[in-house]
């Protein structure tokens, strides 16, 4: 019985069939492509956004578990590395999954809509997501990423994805003073064009000096978080934009825009810093934010001023800011 009981160092002959199942299973793990290929028939079979992520269907404030989960599957499906034909398209996907969840409006939304049994929503909650989106949000739907290429969507997501901007507003602004800014809502780009067209909107585009300059909404007023940052909000808006929005056209929304607008670009930190600013006098049902930014606004035929392109080194140069008065808003 000793002699026959196995003691784990027994030489083992395989038969023919067992060596082919042996070689094959080593052949596969060579393969890379084999397990990108596994990836991306998971995204594609994903019936909603928390499969996608390989995540639970459950409400999660965490956005570090999604970032997470976000970057784990977009390296598996990312087309630099996997060479299926349709590996764009999963990225795309992926990212889509990410950019929906980063948003926890949007997140409960999605929980409500696979009737997640587990999360109990207020009866104003149950309501609104009976209901079809509001004017203000026509495009709630629109999913410009589709649209995207690949690069377009990277530098989306690696605004998106560091969330830096706005956590450091979140620092910088700690008082508690000033509206919420989860309270400012979205737009859509057909509302946003036909309150452009009779004039009767206020448009702020937060993105780099060079960057607006290459092409922006026409009369948008360029404030980028740059100068916010290096100036201070009050000197950074001028004197006769804070006179508009406060006298002149204070009946207007404030639309404000970046290039594509995720759920934590810059568009979301200037909102924070107007908000503080304004605490007294511009409240958050004021503002909107344009979903779909520059890169919805141009696909869907808006307008756009082509400005002098600028070839330094430097950023494009703008204007010292006057002295103001910090009190103005």
């Amino acid at each position: 019985k000793k002699n026959k009981a196995g003691k784990g160092d027994e030489v083992v002959f395989l038969t023919e069939d067992q060596k082919l199942a042996r070689e094959g299973m080593y052949a596969v793990r060579m393969d890379p492509q084999f397990w990108y290929d596994q990836a991306l028939e998971r995204v594609f079979e994903a019936t909603n956004e928390f499969e996608v992520l390989g995540l639970e269907a459950t409400f999660t404030e965490e956005l570090s578990v999604i970032k997470k989960a976000y970057r784990k599957i977009s390296l598996a499906v990312h087309p630099d590395k996997n060479k299926h034909p349709q590996a764009d398209a999963a990225f795309r996907k992926v990212y889509g999954a990410f950019e929906t969840l980063s948003d926890l409006q949007q997140q409960k939304r999605l929980l409500w809509e696979i009737g997640n049994k587990d999360f109990s929503f207020s009866a104003s909650e149950e309501a609104a997501y009976a209901q079809q989106p509001t004017e203000d949000d026509d495009d709630y739907f629109f999913q410009w990423w589709w649209e995207a290429t690949v690069d377009q969507v990277e530098k989306a997501a690696e605004e998106a994805e560091g969330a830096q901007i706005d956590h450091f507003a979140e620092m910088f602004i700690s008082d508690g003073l000033g509206g919420d800014v989860n309270e400012v809502r979205w737009i859509g780009l057909s509302k946003a064009r036909d309150l452009f067209e009779k004039e009767r909107a206020i448009f702020i585009d937060c993105r780099s000096d060079h960057i607006f300059a290459s092409g922006s909404i026409p009369g948008a007023r360029n404030v980028s978080m740059e100068r916010v940052g290096n100036w201070g909000i009050v000197d950074a808006l001028g004197r006769e934009l804070i006179h508009e929005m406060l006298s002149t056209r204070r009946h207007q929304l404030i639309i404000v825009t970046s290039q594509v607008a995720t759920p934590y670009s810059r568009c979301r930190a200037f909102c924070r810093y107007l908000l503080r600013a304004g605490h007294t006098t511009l409240p958050a049902a004021r503002f909107r934010r344009l979903r779909g930014g520059i890169f919805g606004w141009k696909h869907k035929g808006g307008p756009v001023t082509q400005m002098l392109a600028y070839h330094g080194d430097e950023p494009y140069p703008a204007p010292p800011p006057p002295p103001l008065d910090a009190a103005a808003l």
